[in-house]
């Protein structure tokens, strides 16, 4: 959380990175240098669809981070000034995640000896009898068969990895202080999960039905990846050794969705609408999918809504912090 708040600390405050495109020293409108602030986009717009084609999808963290960090400095050539401030705010992001990946993998225990009884309680209690996963996929998987709501699930599945980041690239360029939050909240829900895990290792529907907690369970987003034929890119440090099977309660797939909702629930409500579809559809991709018990979605968002509580009255108190001195100025 140090390391967090210092995150946003560095980025409050300053002007969001189109206001900088008339300082001095940066070319102006009409100037010699604008080919290269039209064409950069451009180049890695085309470069990005290039790797896409050739590699597969930026799914891995660093991947995505550089391809981020880099569509960030292309679409702000104007203001190449505020590159430095970009790769301090960043580049200890992916630093702290990089460490959460390592603890994640570290934690892991044995499959068998994970929990499982307790989201299996819950789920039959929520399911009158039933699991969830279970039950939806004996009525809506045909494994022979793809159905355009799998592909769907596949889809909404895969925006876990994009979404948050694409969100942090929009408040960077659009609001600092903004972004500060946004990255110490998002931060602090990735570590407080990773808590949880390392306490309470549990069993995803998939792996409870391979050791016989529960019937026959598929995990169709892989099913379904293999079938589409849609590779991805390899990640520098990320290997098998950092895969943590029992990291599934609470679901951080549906915490960011819900934490998504929580940070934007003051845009209003069409925002609120599309943003809370989501966060169901990904809920229902992860049951439906076998990734998750209900009980581990439900987890996530109570862990998303206390983290953002917490640090919501974090910032209001440090806010009113900075402003008592003056008000004990006032007449």
């Amino acid at each position: 959380m140090g390391a967090s708040a210092q995150l946003g600390s560095e980025v409050t405050g300053h002007a969001p990175a189109g206001a900088a495109a008339d300082a001095p020293g940066t070319p102006g409108r009409g100037g010699p240098h604008r080919t290269l602030v039209v064409g950069a986009p451009l180049v890695y717009v085309v470069a990005l669809a290039a790797f896409v084609l050739s590699w597969g999808l930026p799914v891995a963290r660093d991947q995505l981070f550089l391809w981020l960090l880099l569509g960030l400095a292309a679409f702000s050539v104007r203001a190449w000034r505020s590159w430095g401030a970009m790769l301090l705010a960043w580049l200890p992001w992916l630093g702290l995640l990089v460490v959460y990946d390592e603890l994640r993998g570290a934690v892991s225990v044995l499959p068998a000896d994970a929990h499982v009884a307790p989201q299996i309680a819950v789920d039959r209690w929520l399911g009158f009898g039933a699991v969830p996963t279970e039950w939806l996929q004996h009525e809506l998987w045909h494994p022979d068969r793809l159905h355009a709501y799998d592909l769907a699930v596949w889809a909404v599945y895969l925006t876990h990895f994009f979404a948050v980041w694409l969100v942090a690239a929009m408040l960077w360029r659009r609001s600092r202080e903004r972004f500060g939050r946004y990255a110490v909240v998002t931060i602090a829900l990735t570590m407080a999960a990773f808590l949880v895990y390392w306490r309470f290792p549990a069993q995803p529907p998939w792996l409870a039905a391979d050791l016989g907690h529960i019937g026959p369970v598929d995990r169709i987003v892989p099913e379904v990846w293999d079938r589409l034929g849609v590779s991805s890119m390899e990640s520098v440090y990320e290997n098998s050794r950092l895969v943590n099977t029992v990291a599934a309660m609470p679901s951080l797939h549906a915490a960011y969705p819900f934490m998504l909702l929580l940070f934007f629930w003051p845009a209003g409500w069409a925002v609120r609408a599309g943003l809370g579809a989501y966060t169901l559809a990904m809920a229902f991709a992860l049951v439906y999918g076998g990734e998750h018990f209900v009980a581990d979605i439900l987890a996530g968002w109570a862990l998303a809504g206390l983290v953002f509580a917490a640090v919501e009255a974090g910032f209001r108190a440090r806010v009113r912090r900075g402003a008592s001195p003056r008000s004990c100025t006032d007449p």
